[in-house]
């Protein structure tokens, strides 16, 4: 298995601008994600050796993250850190593969998937 490279793009944070550090970061991980700058698979730095690079506290690395997160773009391994979702479907949570989140979130084993009248999914557990 060939392993993708760690890159980021080059980031400059303005410490005057109003705008909070960590959105300042995280619009420039979303854009480069976005604009295909960054591979979909690549490895993000740690967020130990992410804020040192910046110069920032650890939270605002943390804080960056799990806003890209909650909106799909980036996603974690246990033991492999955060990595690039595919930025071609990413939509929030509607993009998540819902058995697989079911599982990772150690939802009961059994469960019983049904359709509402529309054809959408619901799950029961047993």
């Amino acid at each position: 298995m060939r392993r993708k490279m760690l890159y980021v793009p080059p980031i400059v944070l303005d410490r005057t601008h109003p705008e909070p550090l960590h959105l300042q970061l995280s619009k420039r991980l979303r854009r480069g994600i976005r604009s295909g700058e960054m591979d979909a698979g690549s490895r993000l730095p740690s967020t130990r050796s992410f804020s040192k690079m910046l110069g920032v506290s650890r939270n605002t690395v943390l804080t960056a993250y799990e806003a890209l997160a909650a909106d799909g773009l980036i996603c974690s391994e246990p033991g492999s850190g955060m990595r690039i979702c595919s930025t071609r479907t990413t939509n929030g949570l509607l993009s998540m593969n819902l058995p697989k989140l079911l599982r990772d979130g150690r939802y009961p084993v059994r469960k019983l998937c049904l359709a509402d009248p529309d054809g959408n999914p619901f799950y029961l557990s047993l």
